[in-house]
């Protein structure tokens, strides 16, 4: 029997076995050395080989952490992960820019599992105004809290992108339904046009959206865009801060729109357009009161364009400052040349458009132009529509309190087609009232019309204003306005609008009406 006993190094045989450790063959006991020895060795070794190879994957994650680190600090690594990200997003908002909304649809309309998809285009009316009114930085703010409602307007996966300038891109991507991304449209608009403050000032846009679906309305990234700018632009000849879906045609109005604004530039430059004079008659006696400038564009090809394509071109474009200031020129030009040959006219009337109103050196501007041509600023006036000066009531009211300091007077056009405000009507620096032609014409026929005539004029009289009937084109019309009070009337049935050589001739010897 081997017995073991236990001495500094390990174990060791000191005895024989006990019976019965283990049996053989015939019952007889057969003696196994039991040593624990080779087993320890080989987990002592397991632990040392797992906490080498712990030390050798930390040392190399360390490294990994110091490389990284280092990267991370090295002004080459900063400047390129900088511009790859300036590559595919907007510095400002920090949503993707153009170039990353064009690949990330090109890819999703490649896909295909891809199921819907709509392109939504926004454009902010009336931002120009706010970097013009509170400057540029106030623009920036402005931008990025309508990067944040656009983003919050829709859900994680849909991308929100700024294309350039005022302009955001919005792709629906399995919005599951028409009646979804309706829901989704009215949700962009409604946030959008909330008032943001804007130092310390509430300010607010009316966004136009266009919507084109894929893939009927297109199936490649350019041209989903390209419908969906031809849809928004629809809605800004229908009136602003609303939504439309791209339907057939619209791409050949974008198109006929586009070569418009750059004839009208050219003819701009070229000094093409003309200005015609329509003259307002004193109502009680018959006399010249002044005449209205009306600017004519009679294109080489495509014959007269009408004042209210080419006046809204202009708008849209930001070719209406040069429209404005080419209007303003043959004006001054005029009076000077009438003043010379002895003709009298007492003032000639402008309109006035609310964009370059927003301008905040307009009235500056003007007010330097009409005196380095000697004209005394009285004789000019200016026409301002009511549905325009609702846009931005407060902004209005400052442009109008200055043009009146320097001397303009002011009318308010087309009165009573739109929505003013009495309140601000009565704050106004504004003298006369302009009655909007559609009351006049039908007033022998619909009695509303001429109540509301009647009610406008005594109105007037009531806030000490004058009031101008446009739209005159029959005798009855004229005595009727006359016994109402209405100071002075203006339409075809005094003269139609006419060159300044016709006006010439029109007043020698001069037709009065006194009925």
């Amino acid at each position: 029997m081997l017995t073991y006993r236990s001495v500094e190094g390990g174990w060791h045989a000191a005895s024989n076995c006990a019976r019965g450790s283990m049996f053989g063959a015939g019952g007889e006991s057969v003696c196994t050395p039991f040593s624990t020895g080779g087993a320890g060795l080989g987990w002592l070794a397991a632990l040392l080989a797992v906490c080498a190879l712990a030390a050798v994957a930390i040392a190399w994650l360390l490294g990994q952490r110091r490389r990284l680190h280092a990267r991370l600090h090295d002004p080459r690594e900063q400047a390129s992960r900088a511009l790859a990200f300036h590559a595919y997003h907007d510095t400002l908002t920090g949503l993707p820019n153009r170039a990353y909304v064009m690949r990330e649809l090109e890819q999703a309309l490649a896909a295909p599992e891809t199921a819907s998809l709509a392109v939504m285009f926004i454009d902010l009316d009336g931002f120009k105004s706010i970097n013009d009114t509170l400057g540029h930085e106030a623009g920036d703010v402005f931008l990025r809290a309508v990067a944040t409602s656009l983003r919050s307007s829709v859900r994680a996966r849909d991308i929100v992108s700024r294309f350039g300038g005022d302009e955001f891109v919005v792709v629906v991507q399995t919005y599951g339904g028409m009646e979804n991304l309706v829901r989704v449209c009215r949700k962009v608009l409604d946030l959008v046009s909330k008032p943001v403050s804007v130092s310390g000032q509430l300010v607010a846009v009316s966004p136009s959206i266009g919507v084109a679906v894929a893939p009927q309305d297109g199936q490649l990234a350019a041209t989903l865009i390209r419908n969906a700018d031809a849809a928004m632009y629809a809605v800004k000849e229908t009136g602003k801060a609303d939504f439309r879906f791209y339907e057939e045609g619209m791409l050949e109005i974008a198109r006929e729109r586009l070569a418009l604004t750059v004839e009208l530039r050219e003819a701009l430059q070229a000094g093409e357009l003309t200005v015609e004079y329509q003259p307002k008659r004193n109502l009680r006696d018959g006399t010249l009161a002044g005449v209205e400038a009306l600017a004519r564009w009679h294109h080489p090809t495509r014959g007269d364009v009408p004042p209210s394509v080419f006046v809204a071109i202009a708008e849209r474009s930001g070719l209406i400052h040069a429209l404005g200031e080419y209007v303003l020129r043959a004006v001054l030009n005029q009076v000077q040349a009438w003043d010379a040959s002895g003709t009298a006219v007492d003032y000639v009337a402008i309109n006035l458009s609310m964009h370059e109103l927003s301008r905040p050196a307009f009235v500056d501007t003007l007010h330097r132009a009409v005196r380095s041509y000697g004209v005394d600023p009285t004789r000019i006036r200016f026409e301002l529509t009511e549905s325009s000066a609702m846009r931005q009531p407060e902004e209005t009211m400052r442009q109008l309190v200055k043009l009146r300091s320097h001397g303009f007077d002011l009318l308010i056009d087309d009165f009573g087609a739109g929505y003013w405000n009495l309140s601000h009507l009565r704050e106004l620096p504004v003298g006369t009232i302009k009655i909007d032609q559609s009351f006049v014409r039908g007033s022998a026929m619909n009695l509303a019309d001429r109540e509301i005539t009647e009610a406008i004029v005594g109105l007037a009289k009531k806030l000490n204003m004058r009031t101008i009937a446009e739209g005159v084109e029959t005798e009855a019309q004229a005595d009727w306005l006359r016994e109402l009070g209405c100071d002075i009337g203006q339409g075809y049935f005094f003269a139609r609008p006419m060159t300044a050589d016709a006006f010439s001739r029109y007043l020698a010897p001069t037709p009065v009406y006194a009925g």
